[in-house]
């Protein structure tokens, strides 16, 4: 009967030991803003992501491809979205799954002018959210920690909503 107890005590322990390892990994990764550079639409050289680990407000990040049938019902909203947040939210558009040439014209024919627009072509910025489609959505607090997410179609002030309860 020892035996038995000290074992299932052993395995207890080691269970105990995985979940907190584990656990704290999770938390640092979700609080991780990458140490990637991004293309800026703007031509205004690129954008550094860390500075999302600092800012003023709540970002929402908003993956897209040119392409994207959903995306480009989507970016109207997105550019509404932008206009109504103000200082609210700050809304990052990250193009990808295309060349850079062609987004250009989605974001003429979408009258994107809000949203700080960024095409990653290397698909790092997807890689490190795990965003396997497109559309997606990331919301990050003031020190660049994930609050929430979207994969596919959403409602875009759902993420202003979220973002004013943080």
């Amino acid at each position: 009967m020892k035996r038995l107890v000290a074992a299932l005590l052993f395995v207890a322990l080691i269970a105990l030991a995985l979940v907190l390892t584990t656990g704290g990994e999770d938390e640092r990764r979700a609080a991780a803003v990458p140490a990637l550079t991004v293309t800026r639409m703007d031509g205004a050289g690129d954008y550094e992501l860390t500075q999302l680990a600092s800012a003023q407000t709540p970002t929402l990040l908003w993956f897209w491809a040119p392409w994207c049938t959903v995306c480009n019902g989507e970016a109207p909203k997105i550019q509404q979205l932008t206009e109504q947040a103000g200082d609210r939210l700050q809304v990052v558009a990250i193009g990808g799954r295309d060349e850079l040439a062609n987004a250009p014209a989605f974001v003429e024919r979408h009258g994107l002018t809000g949203p700080t627009l960024l095409f990653d072509e290397s698909m790092q910025t997807w890689e490190h959210y795990r965003i396997p489609g497109q559309p997606g959505a990331i919301l990050l607090d003031r020190d660049g920690r994930e609050r929430g997410r979207w994969l596919g179609a959403f409602d875009p002030t759902l993420a202003l909503e979220a973002a004013e309860n943080l």
